[in-house]
């Protein structure tokens, strides 16, 4: 994995450095000692960030952190590989190793070199620094957490590292993660420090981090306990063949030790989770938005609520923006037809999804998700059919209330569920397909139900504050707070567990968070599988043992001869 003209993709692209400019020169695979030589430690850096927009170049990533869940859904034909759990040899999948491969040689090969620059600010270069480290533990734990044990590249290839190591054990791989992270902390800047650039990771990303590492250790190693979903079979085929949506159900799952967490002590690294979480929480370098939709708005790219975002720009080509809105939210088309139509927006959440608020006022469904959109249009009739969604809104439809049309349709079929608004964050949604949307990898919401959950787990049922903590996101969201839930029906350790599990696939629908959060809390297969062989759009949702991990690729494993199988099933 070489330093390959690194710079002129970085510059360009997917982070906007203020050090960068459009016009860098091009530099060959000997370009890494010559920009140290130059002092140019911003531009490593950016080298390194940049390999996060190949991620996003195809779509590579939303299928691979996306599609294997049991909260999301859409046309039978975009879920014929992983969506149906067919992840052998798949290209996307494929993709997602090799780039985090790459972000993880190239961050341990810039941090050698910004090491070697002299005359830097020692502020600027120890930031630098820091923010090389956050992005290889960060690479390092999105790899292991779906692929068990992998090769643990402790330095570079450039610096002499074998390019065929054998797999490290999870164990081994988290504590790396771990004092990566730990380094990271040390060196980055707090982002409401002067000098700290907007768009960066700081000080406050790499301790959320690693309260997210101790927390996801915690849940896997626990070797029992119970687990509440909202779920089950989506439909029912009547006497009469017609079929019947179903509402999920709540059902209690018991939950494995995930494999390759055994040697960790849950309740040690819940603890560590904890007090990580509440530094946090307390320093005061992140902030939640007032609304979901003032978070989701253009205006809040890089808001106090995001902690590590991909960056794009406002144009179409390549890797400068992505294809995430026309997958989830859709666009304006202006080719074909004598006026705009509305195309794309495949993804949906199932309607499993949205039945599991009891709080129809809850933000996150009124403004959160898409009610009314464009259907069809006809160029003989020039009359624009709009769809609704949910069924239960027809009442408003046929009073031409809340914005609707007595003519409007209910949409059907496989875009029945919910389009949601956070994906339309872009700063153009009119006749393009790769727009300038920043992916949100961090959010501070989730370092607020980390503290929670691990709070839950180390007192054996949620404190006050935990309370407390989480009803400060319920009422940015316009929902029930945890605390006035408490007084009606007291928590339990079981059920408030249960209750943030949900709050995360509530807050985070579509966001990557949901299969690993199956994953990481030993239930993916028992929540996958009580909802029958098919969802509603007939995409297979059963899954076995082998599904528990990716394939390596099928390249890794052919060209490393320190690896002699693939993993298990695969």
């Amino acid at each position: 994995m070489k330093l390959t003209k690194i710079l002129a993709t970085c510059t360009a692209s997917v982070l906007m450095m203020s050090s960068c400019s459009l016009d860098e020169e091009v530099y060959t695979s000997m370009a890494g000692e010559v920009v140290a030589q130059e002092g140019n430690y911003s531009a490593l850096v950016a080298g390194a960030y940049s390999a996060l927009g190949y991620l996003f170049e195809w779509g590579a990533y939303h299928e691979a952190i996306n599609l294997d869940c049991d909260y999301q859904s859409g046309p039978a034909w975009a879920f014929t590989t992983i969506g149906n759990g067919n992840f052998y040899n798949n290209s996307s999948l494929d993709t997602f190793y090799f780039t985090y491969a790459q972000i993880i040689d190239r961050a341990n090969y810039h941090y050698y070199l910004v090491n070697q620059v002299a005359g830097a600010p020692e502020k600027l270069k120890k930031n630098a620094l820091g923010e090389l480290r956050f992005l290889k533990a960060w690479a390092l734990f999105e790899m292991v957490q779906v692929y068990g044990p992998i090769p643990l590249y402790k330095y570079s290839i450039e610096e002499g590292n074998d390019v065929n190591l054998p797999r490290s054990s999870v164990k081994e791989v988290y504590e790396h993660i771990i004092e990566t992270l730990q380094e990271a902390e040390t060196l980055l800047m707090p982002r409401n420090d002067a000098d700290y650039a907007k768009g960066h990771v700081c000080r406050g990303t790499a301790k959320a981090l690693l309260a997210k590492v101790y927390a996801t250790i915690g849940s896997a190693s626990m070797t029992s306990g119970s687990i509440t979903v909202k779920g089950g079979p989506p439909m029912r085929t009547n006497e009469d063949g017609q079929k019947t949506r179903l509402m999920p159900q709540p059902i209690t799952h018991q939950k494995n030790q995930v494999a390759g967490y055994e040697e960790f002590d849950s309740k040690e690294y819940y603890q560590l989770a904890r007090a990580k979480a509440l530094e946090v929480l307390t320093e005061g370098e992140f902030r939640l938005s007032a609304s979901q939709e003032a978070l989701w708005s253009y205006a809040n790219k890089n808001g106090t609520e995001f902690q590590f975002c991909l960056q794009t720009l406002p144009v179409a080509e390549s890797i400068y923006g992505n294809f995430i809105p026309q997958y989830y939210y859709g666009y304006w088309n202006t080719a074909s037809y004598d006026v705009p139509v509305w195309s794309s927006g495949w993804y949906t959440q199932r309607d499993h999804w949205l039945q599991i608020f009891d709080d129809w006022e809850d933000e996150r469904i009124t403004w959160g998700v898409v009610h009314r959109y464009p259907g069809s249009y006809n160029n003989e009739t020039k009359v624009m059919t709009w769809n609704y969604y949910p069924e239960r809104d027809s009442v408003y439809v046929r009073k031409g209330e809340r914005g609707y049309e007595p003519t409007d349709k209910l949409v059907s079929g496989a875009y029945y569920g919910s389009k949601l608004m956070k994906f339309s964050c872009t700063a153009e949604l009119q006749g393009d397909v790769r727009l300038d949307y920043n992916w949100p990898f961090m959010r501070y919401a989730e370092t607020y139900l980390i503290f929670a959950e691990a709070d839950n787990e180390v007192n054996n049922g949620p404190s006050a504050e935990a309370l407390s903590r989480v009803s400060e996101l319920n009422r940015r969201n316009n929902s029930t707070t945890a605390i006035a839930r408490n007084e009606r029906t007291p928590f339990t350790q079981e059920s408030f567990r249960s209750y943030i599990l949900e709050e995360r696939s509530k807050e985070f629908a579509a966001e990557g968070i949901r299969r690993n959060d199956l994953l990481r809390w030993g239930i993916y297969i028992q929540v996958m599988n009580a909802i029958g062989y098919y969802d509603e759009n007939d995409n297979i949702k059963e899954r076995e043992e082998k599904h528990l991990l990716l394939p390596l690729p099928v390249d890794e494993v052919n060209a490393n001869p320190n690896i002699d199988r693939n993993n298990p099933g695969w």
